[in-house]
């Protein structure tokens, strides 16, 4: 294998994929790159740990065919150090050598053989053992950003550590829960009518975001073949295996006759949220809202630092209420909705709140809801 390739385009085939390679592993040929001439004028990149799967094909002038695994993190560093120059990769096939060339700087990084890289894609899969649904990336990533957050953070299968896609009638429901809270998000696909429920793990979910903001493709087209899904774009090919289980069925989670309804400038609750809890219990995270007479007053004291509050005006339809939550999850609602103002339904102090785009907003997304489950104080 010899090939040229300008610096950019090595650091870029470098940097979609290295994150995907196994940093730790038996298998040592699990954190290196495989690196395989497609054409006369194509190099693919290709990394997995076993679970995620990615190839990444990028300009370059073959001169000589051929494939070879590198190590992610060597390679790396020996390329971003380089001058902005025309790189040549030339490997002698004897001993897995490979000679990185830029100007008068030489490199020889040892290889292992791209026999020993296992085979993560599927190169004949049939139509019909395939689902297949096109998207806008960024209507996608979008919709992701607003729920991920809410999936359990614990490293297992269960389900509730990923996030499940419900799609239906050319709409993809996105839902994320760990219990505590659930937030769900809609978008409109071309799914050709076809629907599918599966469970993508929130790992997958925040490389595809890390993906997404590298490349500049407009479209991503979802594939789902038996227990991996892939998301493909024009140069790059994300696979990811499913997780196996029944998600809870949280329609019936959400509740639907909420009738304490509460409009706020969102900004301004963020900003009020972010003062008061520099005293708040480091071990709870729990600030009071207290609603009163179209005011909210946020409270918080922890028995170690001491106490704050803040005020904020608000447009109610009841007199008074208090109720608590964990402060980052509201947060986390409030910074990722796109609205000028936010909508919270409530029932009880004890029942699951909802936090939306404000219906009184033209830039509202209905679709968009985060289910908050308060917290009892004494």
């Amino acid at each position: 294998m010899e090939i040229i390739l300008s610096k950019e385009e090595l650091l870029n085939g470098i940097k979609v994929v290295e994150k995907i390679t196994a940093q730790k592993g038996t298998q040592p040929v699990l954190s290196n790159i495989l690196i395989e001439t497609v054409s006369n004028d194509r190099v693919k990149f290709c990394a997995t740990d076993l679970n995620l799967s990615i190839s990444h094909k990028v300009k370059a002038q073959v001169a000589k065919e051929g494939k070879i695994t590198l190590s992610a993190k060597r390679l790396g560093e020996i390329t971003t150090k380089l001058d902005n120059k025309p790189i040549t990769l030339s490997l002698n096939p004897d001993n897995n050598i490979v000679t990185i060339s830029c100007g008068k700087a030489k490199f020889e990084l040892i290889g292992i053989s791209a026999n020993e890289f296992p085979k993560v894609f599927d190169e004949e899969v049939s139509e019909e053992n395939q689902k297949s649904f096109e998207i806008n990336k960024n209507t996608l990533i979008k919709g992701v950003k607003q729920v991920v957050f809410s999936a359990a953070l614990h490293e297992s299968a269960s389900v509730l550590s990923g996030v499940c896609f419900n799609i239906d009638s050319n709409t993809l429901e996105i839902v994320a829960t760990d219990g505590n809270r659930l937030t769900r998000a809609s978008k409109e696909i071309n799914s050709k009518d076809d629907s599918a429920i599966f469970i993508v793990p929130s790992r997958t979910l925040q490389e595809l975001i890390r993906i997404s903001s590298i490349i500049e493709d407009e479209k991503v087209t979802i594939k789902l073949e038996k227990a991996k899904i892939q998301f493909n774009f024009e140069d790059v090919v994300f696979q990811s295996k499913l997780i196996n289980g029944t998600y809870p069925k949280y329609q019936q989670l959400i509740p639907t006759n909420n009738d304490k309804i509460v409009y706020i400038d969102r900004e301004e609750l963020i900003g009020v949220i972010e003062r008061v809890c520099v005293m708040v219990n480091e071990r709870t995270n729990i600030i009071k809202f207290s609603f009163n007479q179209n005011s909210l007053e946020l409270s918080t004291d922890s028995p170690d630092a001491g106490s704050g509050k803040d005020f904020i005006d608000v447009d109610s339809n009841f007199d008074e209420i208090i109720i608590a939550f964990n402060y980052k999850y509201v947060l986390d609602s409030l910074k990722n909705m796109d609205t000028k103002k936010v909508k919270i339904e409530i029932a009880t102090s004890l029942s699951a709140t909802l936090f939306k785009p404000s219906d009184k907003d033209e830039t509202k997304d209905d679709s968009y809801v985060c289910l908050i489950m308060p917290v009892q104080v004494r």
